[in-house]
Order: structure tokens, then C-alpha cells, then sequence
């Protein structure tokens, strides 16, 4: 005969341990996803859900890995309490290991918030697969969040007449609304993404691939392109090497301009320390020549 007795602490246990399997799951693969702006520009998805979805699971199962821990402990507290009295007179055997967990513990917060190896390695390698991403043909939008433009605002944009926008979008049986509705939306409902739409009507952009990510978005500079593309997360030494610059050369333009830099110092902590933003530092490095 089957027990039907559910018991709560099994149930809160087994729980625990499905949100954790989620949240490490959706933590692994939001480590893989485009910016934000790509992945809506785009409509990227991973095994059918897209960036915010994987966003919304990974914050929703932390969530309740955190509350499902609180009652855990509360019906469990007695036997915790036990246990962490036992191990506790146990650390006095286990100081060596107490101290090198700390040192590591400390080494992995100050690595990460410094910039250090491996952390600063990892860190890269989530820039580069970012950077992946938007290097793609149609991965840019040509002006910041134009998938949230109405089609009022998008005609208007980039010079196509209401009339032409709508028998283009019938021609391909793309349906919307009205001139209210917002790129994103059409996209979404006719299972296309608002690159789709803009490349229907703007394909000249993306005729040469090579060129579509400085096309598509615009250019900071000869060398450097675009807003938004980390390279705040970048030494000034790796900025210099992407765009072709003598690094001591560009330290000493900024310096003339009052701003001091390193060559291993984060083009975002420069920034701050100047009162500038990111994509300021980034200009003035691509001014003039190498």
C-alpha cells in the first residue's frame, strides 16, 4: 500500500535542489547570450526562450532557492545548530584548511573587483562572445532600441512613407495593427525579427557583410565602433591594440588633455576617475592618427 503522507522536509529538500539545478543552468547560458540590444534587435533565442526569459528563470529559481533555504532551515534548524557546533569544535583541527579557504574566498572578491587573473581571463572571454555576437551582419540596430519604435517613428526615421511601409508589409503577409504598434511587436507576431523588418526595407545595409555591424550602427571611429560594445570592461592597452594605436602615444594625448591612465588600467575605472564616460575615453583615443 502506497504512503500518500507528504512530508514537507523531503519536499523542501527536493525543491532546493531543483531550483539550484535551474539557476546554474540558466547562470551557464545567460554567460553565452548577445547584449541586450542584439539579442532584441536579433530575437536570439536558446532552446526556444529568449535573453530575458533565461533572465527572468534565473532570478525567479535563485528566488526560491533563497526562500526554499529559509524554511529549510526553520524546520531544520534544531539538527543545523547540532551541526554547526560540531563542526565548529572541529575548526580547531582544521585551522590550516579554515585559513586557506578564507585566503581564496577573499583572493576570488578582490581578483574579480581589481580585474585579476584568472578572473579578468574569464571576464574576456564573455566580452568575446559578446563582441561575437555583434560582429554579426544585421546583429546592430541602426539607432539605439529601434525595435521599440512605433512604425510612425520608424517611417519617420529612416524616410519611408506609411503607405509604402504597409503594401511592403502585405507583399511579404506580414500583418500589424496600426502606425501605434511597435517594431518588436510585429516582429514577434509574425515570428521575424525587427532586423527582418529593417533589412526589408533598408537591404543596401547589409549587402557587404564584412561592413554590416559599422553600417548598421554607426561608427565611434576609423577603428573603433559603436556604443555599448564593453569596451569599459577593456585595459587601454587592449583598446590601443584593437585600434591600431601606440599605447604610450595615447597616454600621452590623454595626459595633455588632463586625464590620467594606465596601460593596464580598465577604460571604465579611467572614465570614472575623470568624471567622463566610457565611449569619451574611447573617442579621444581614436582621434588623429596612430
Amino acid at each position: 500500500m502506497l504512503n500518500l503522507k507528504f512530508r514537507f522536509r523531503g519536499f523542501t529538500s527536493l525543491l532546493m535542489v531543483f531550483s539550484f539545478l535551474i539557476s546554474l543552468i540558466s547562470g551557464i547560458l545567460l554567460y553565452f547570450t548577445p547584449q541586450g540590444k542584439v539579442a532584441h534587435w536579433t530575437n536570439w533565442t536558446i532552446l526556444g526562450l529568449d535573453k530575458e526569459m533565461w533572465g527572468a528563470l534565473h532570478i525567479n529559481s535563485s528566488l526560491v532557492l533563497f526562500i526554499i533555504f529559509f524554511f529549510h532551515f526553520y524546520y531544520n534548524w534544531k539538527v543545523l545548530i547540532r551541526y554547526i557546533k560540531k563542526k565548529a569544535m572541529m575548526a580547531f583541527n582544521l585551522k590550516y584548511e579554515f585559513f586557506v579557504a578564507s585566503i581564496i574566498s577573499i583572493f576570488i572578491i578582490v581578483a574579480t573587483l581589481f580585474n585579476l587573473e584568472p578572473f579578468k581571463t574569464i571576464i574576456k572571454w564573455n566580452d568575446d562572445i559578446k563582441q561575437y555576437w555583434a560582429g554579426q551582419a544585421q546583429a546592430q540596430p541602426p539607432v539605439p532600441h529601434a525595435e521599440d519604435m512605433t512604425v510612425t517613428e520608424f517611417c519617420k526615421n529612416f524616410n519611408i512613407s506609411l503607405e509604402s511601409f504597409e503594401q511592403k508589409l502585405n507583399l511579404k503577409r506580414w500583418t500589424f495593427k496600426d502606425e501605434n504598434e511597435t517594431i518588436k511587436n510585429i516582429a514577434s507576431r509574425n515570428r521575424i525579427s525587427p532586423a527582418d523588418i529593417y533589412r526589408y526595407f533598408k537591404p543596401s545595409v547589409y549587402n557587404n557583410q564584412g561592413r554590416g555591424k559599422g553600417q548598421v550602427q554607426g561608427q565611434v571611429g576609423s577603428q573603433l565602433q559603436g556604443q555599448g560594445q564593453g569596451w569599459g570592461r577593456k585595459t587601454l592597452q587592449d583598446v590601443c591594440n584593437s585600434a591600431n594605436k601606440d599605447v604610450d602615444a595615447v597616454i600621452a594625448k590623454l595626459s595633455a588633455n588632463g586625464i590620467k591612465a594606465s596601460k593596464n588600467e580598465l577604460i571604465r575605472n579611467i572614465a570614472n576617475n575623470n568624471n567622463l564616460r566610457p565611449i569619451e575615453i574611447i573617442n579621444m583615443i581614436n582621434e588623429g592618427g596612430k
